[in-house]
């Protein structure tokens, strides 16, 4: 078995394309956990700014078309576009990369905090539906701890940088000071509760909320801000200093005909600001062009996002190699496990057989004295091998080592991996 990536992100495709690719993530790992599939487990790892699909597989090729035929019966695009857009890894390269991912450092905003609960979740969902493997969770369990350690070590993601606090910075030109600011919150998800926190660890007091789907109210409640209705809305965004929608549901929550309504209840002549950070673009795209607004979208938050000190990199990414490096040994020792295991339940039967033996000639008493000696002669005749199968693994050197202790132990029937 070996552990394959299939992925896409912001620097390759469209944040239109990774917007209806992660829409459809939980449709698509529905579609690759069938008892036909040549997958032994898969985990989906999709956001605002990456899709990607992480797989258990001892048939490369036909896994590919699999999940390439699985994609394309959700999203708008052909098996062949879908080819043409993933990005394929193999072996250690996998967790090479997803070490990364979860630190941090493949993020539009390099070290922002979110992606690590992202990659918890992506394995959660997995184990939810019992798609998962060993060297899957293996892997992304790691990760999450990676990820820790680089935010321990290196200080990238202790900050609280985030596509949310970005946004904040790149507007703070247009807010006079936080204290005295208002807000709209267009949303009541998960993302909205981040929106919200960020803004009130800033000092914004006189915040409100609007949802579309009706639940403004208990979201209000809960987090100590005032809820508005529909026909508030565009009133709203025209009396506050800067609005934020991260709704997500389908169709744009601010479109050319509330943007009209928001300029005739206007009263200065300062843009309205408004940053658009859902899963799902919920601000008209037309709007951007218009100059009574200024729209902060995920475009903008990619193109201004600073670049991270260069030595809190280098230190991150030598973190991140070095786990590789003990991740893939642990791998590939794991490797020679079933062999090992074989050896060790052969050997087992031979001492049993003799401890039935001697219990049979000289009784229990003796039996138990005679099957203490064996045991530790067993074991410490087993250590060695069993050690240096471990060894040649991580060096790729194990095959004929294997094909030797099959021969020599006569275990043909043990698995082959």
């Amino acid at each position: 078995m070996a552990l394959v990536f299939l992925g896409t992100d912001f620097h390759d495709s469209a944040l239109s394309t990774l917007e209806f690719l992660e829409q459809a993530s939980s449709k698509i790992l529905r579609s690759l956990h069938q008892e036909s599939a040549p997958l032994e487990g898969a985990i989906v790892l999709s956001t605002c700014n990456r899709f990607e699909i992480y797989c258990e597989s001892d048939l490369f090729h036909p896994a590919l078309e699999f999940i390439t035929h699985a994609i394309s019966q959700h999203v708008p695009l052909s098996p062949q576009d879908i080819n043409e857009m993933l990005r394929v890894l193999y072996a250690d390269a996998v967790p090479e990369h997803l070490f990364s991912v979860a630190a941090g450092l493949e993020s539009m905003v390099v070290g922002e905090e979110e992606i690590a609960g992202q990659v918890k979740r992506a394995l959660a969902s997995t184990q939810k539906i019992n798609f998962s493997t060993k060297s899957l969770n293996q892997l992304f369990q790691t990760a999450s701890k990676v990820a820790k350690s680089v935010t321990t070590q290196t200080g990238l993601g202790a900050s609280g940088r985030s596509i949310v606090t970005t946004a904040l910075d790149i507007a703070q030109e247009h807010i006079d000071s936080w204290e005295h600011s208002s807000a709209l919150v267009i949303g009541t998800g998960a993302y909205s509760r981040v929106v919200t926190a960020a803004l009130q660890k800033r000092g914004v007091i006189d915040i409100s909320v609007y949802s579309r789907s009706g639940r403004a109210d208990k979201f209000a409640e809960l987090h100590g801000i005032r809820s508005i209705t529909r026909q508030e809305l565009a009133s709203e965004i025209a009396r506050t200093h800067i609005t934020i929608s991260a709704s997500g549901s389908q169709g744009y929550a601010l479109d050319q005909d509330i943007a009209q309504q928001v300029l005739e209840f206007r009263k200065n002549t300062a843009p309205v600001v408004v940053v658009d950070v859902a899963l799902s673009r919920d601000v008209a795209p037309e709007l951007s062009q218009r100059p009574e607004f200024f729209i902060i979208d995920l475009e903008h938050i990619r193109d201004n996002s600073a670049p991270e000190h260069v030595e809190s990199l280098t230190k991150a990414r030598q973190l991140v190699h070095s786990s590789v490096v003990e991740f893939t040994g642990a791998l590939a020792a794991h490797s020679v496990d079933h062999v090992v295991s074989a050896l060790r339940a052969h050997v087992g039967l031979w001492v049993d057989e003799e401890i039935e033996n001697v219990r049979k000639k000289s009784g229990d008493e003796t039996a138990r004295e005679v099957q203490k000696s064996l045991r530790k002669v067993t074991n410490a005749i087993l250590h060695a091998p069993s050690v240096k199968a471990r060894e040649l693994a991580v060096d790729g050197n194990q095959e004929d080592y294997i094909h030797a202790v099959r021969l020599l132990f006569d275990l043909e029937g043990a698995p082959h991996d």
